[in-house]
């Protein structure tokens, strides 16, 4: 059961809007102690781990993780992708492991993809690990909440050399070669307060188990500065900067995609049920698109008959030629039953000093590598 949409803007006034009211106060005392109870929580479940009386357990084959420090978009999901692309051109066999968050499953294990086909739906594993499995057709895809399992299954039954958690971050049980840990360099901290009074899912010390960081989106010379200044106090991990950026244009069923020229001056619905909506429909502007309306719906939501049907309604009275959306809703669509034809906008994931990331990858995969000057 989804909060209610009241509710949710009354929080965002508490948290994010300055409010001093008594209500408002009343809430943030109430949020502040609950956010209290669950930082203690995580102490009582990471404090064995930390003090030795919990092993993490070792897989057999190099472990890479992608997770962040907040809910909400940051990125995971092409960052996965961009990261097994590289991977598979330097030669190597990657394995996706994800938990499969809002699939039916919950956390039940399961193989969605084994480079011959895919063999789960969206509703089952979630629409994340549907889209990478089928955006990389050449690197299986498990889900399951035991990722110590799914990457055994991986490794010894799907021949993968090396591992890459996806949302791996808050995995405590399972060492890691390499923590990459995704922000938003727009809003990297939030109101730096931990769930339910704030978006982080641990404090900000949680980021000297970080390997390296990225930061993505858009960042001002003077906000990067004060962001690296501040990252400073919890970590000496190196951080890159990215931004995703528009790669190509794609029609639904089809394996070819078009130049991402394609979008120019396209009247498009802009579709989406992602963590990050409005990112989405800035990534179509700046593909030359124009956005005469707009649907925006909960992350991971699946799409209902009634759902479609009001989105046509929609899309018919904006006056656009397209419905346009992005791969992780266009798993979950079908095209036949749309009023307008679709375009799904792919992006990727463009990093400033590419070569010293991949030289970090390289190192943590190879240690024995000698370091370069």
């Amino acid at each position: 059961m989804r909060p209610h949409p009241k509710l949710v803007k009354f929080l965002e006034s508490v948290l994010y809007g300055g409010r001093a009211d008594l209500p408002a106060v009343c809430a943030r005392g109430v949020l502040r102690l609950l956010a209290a109870i669950y930082r203690a929580g995580l102490r009582v479940h990471m404090g064995p781990f930390e003090i030795g009386l919990r092993k993490r357990k070792r897989l057999a084959r190099p472990v890479i993780s992608v997770g962040n420090l907040t809910v909400g978009g940051t990125g995971k999901s092409p960052t996965v992708q961009y990261l097994c692309a590289g991977l598979n051109d330097m030669g190597l066999s990657p394995a996706v492991l994800s938990y499969g968050y809002g699939g039916t499953l919950h956390g039940k294990f399961g193989i969605v993809s084994d480079r011959s086909a895919i063999h789960m739906t969206p509703e089952a594993a979630s629409d994340e690990p549907v889209m990478l499995a089928s955006l990389l057709p050449d690197v299986p895809v498990l889900i399951g909440k035991d990722r110590v399992r799914s990457g055994r299954v991986a490794v010894e039954n799907l021949g993968a050399n090396i591992l890459v958690l996806d949302d791996g971050f808050q995995v405590w049980n399972l060492h890691r070669d390499l923590d990459i840990v995704l922000i938003n360099a727009g809003n990297p901290f939030d109101n730096g307060r931990t769930l339910p009074a704030g978006r982080l899912r641990e404090s900000l010390t949680a980021l000297n188990r970080a390997d390296c960081i990225i930061a993505t989106g858009q960042w001002k010379a003077k906000d990067s500065e004060e962001m690296l200044a501040r990252l400073k106090r919890f970590t000496s991990a190196p951080v890159y900067f990215g931004r995703f950026v528009p790669s190509a244009v794609a029609r639904p069923g089809g394996d070819s995609t078009m130049p991402v020229r394609e979008m120019q001056g396209k009247r498009v619905f802009a579709l989406s049920s992602i963590a990050s909506p409005r990112s989405f429909e800035e990534s179509l502007v700046e593909a030359g698109a124009v956005i005469f309306g707009r649907k925006r719906l909960p992350d991971h939501h699946i799409y209902s008959p009634r759902d479609i049907a009001r989105i046509n309604r929609d899309a018919l009275e904006s006056s656009a030629e397209f419905i346009a959306t992005t791969d992780k809703d266009a798993v979950k669509l079908d095209a036949e039953q749309l009023a307008l034809p679709m375009l799904i906008l792919r992006i990727r994931l463009d990093l400033e000093d590419e070569n010293g990331f991949w030289e970090l990858v390289s190192r943590t995969i190879n240690p024995d590598r000698p370091e370069t000057c």
